[in-house]
């Protein structure tokens, strides 16, 4: 997002958590202050909330470390992966039915970050696996993930009206991504054909979380001469996935 929109507080919170993240219980008011470069009456008042937050702790010695929500705020950003197993397991019979490779991802920003495949036995593969990135306009699973979001939640992630392009046949503007979201939505799943990689379409749907929020996505990636064949069988099936997925939210 752009640096417009940064909240200095938050940046200033960021840069103690990361400190004292490395180095637990070594550093006092005065030190993070010297440290970071934020004046003493600041440091005093972020310490203060973060503390009152329990986001940190400070020990005997008035040194800090960080506290109990911070813990449990990391237990629950490794349970969402827990979802990544779930999805293996239930998208391996999709992938031998269809015979295409079947793909999971959620919304990072402006990009979608790949977090699992099930990789079809196939010579033609398109580049999709855990980590990769791609922009979310330009791919079925970015689009299934934003159609649960607003139309002003999708203008402060594209605050451009013009796309940027991977191919000829990507969204090329924020109007025309915001109608094809309107219909994501009333048909229930996102097509990319051609937009991000030429020569390969794909179908995705969102997993939502009880029943609203799109947590993640899943999709099914074919070469171009496969499309008109699966598309249909495709879609039902990808559809069906996703709600199988959502159940268990």
């Amino acid at each position: 997002m752009e640096q417009k929109y940064a909240v200095p507080a938050l940046d200033r919170a960021n840069a103690v958590l990361h400190l004292l993240a490395a180095e637990p219980l070594k550093w006092k008011l005065s030190d993070l202050s010297r440290q970071l470069g934020i004046s003493k009456s600041t440091m005093f008042s972020l310490l203060a909330s973060l503390e009152r937050l329990e986001w940190i702790i400070r020990d005997r010695n008035d040194t800090y470390a960080l506290g109990p929500v911070m813990g449990s705020l990391g237990s629950a950003y490794f349970r969402q992966y827990d979802v990544i197993e779930e999805f293996r397991r239930l998208a391996e019979p999709v992938m031998r039915k269809l015979m295409e490779s079947v793909q999971l991802a959620q919304l990072e920003g402006s990009e979608v970050l790949y977090l699992s495949k099930i990789e079809a036995p196939s010579p033609v593969q398109m580049v999709s696996g855990p980590g990769a990135r791609f922009p979310a306009h330009a791919t079925g699973l970015g689009k299934a993930l934003m159609s649960g979001m607003s139309d002003e939640q999708v203008r402060q992630i594209w605050t451009e009206e013009k796309l940027p392009q991977v191919t000829a046949h990507t969204i090329a503007s924020r109007e025309t991504l915001l109608r094809e979201l309107e219909q994501i939505r009333r048909q229930g799943y996102a097509t990319d054909i051609q937009e991000g990689v030429m020569g390969f379409c794909c179908v995705a749907a969102p997993v939502r979380r009880r029943g609203s929020e799109a947590m993640v996505a899943v999709s099914c990636s074919m070469p171009l001469h496969h499309w008109e064949q699966k598309r249909s069988e495709a879609a039902q099936a990808i559809l069906h996935l996703a709600e199988q997925m959502s159940q268990t939210r």
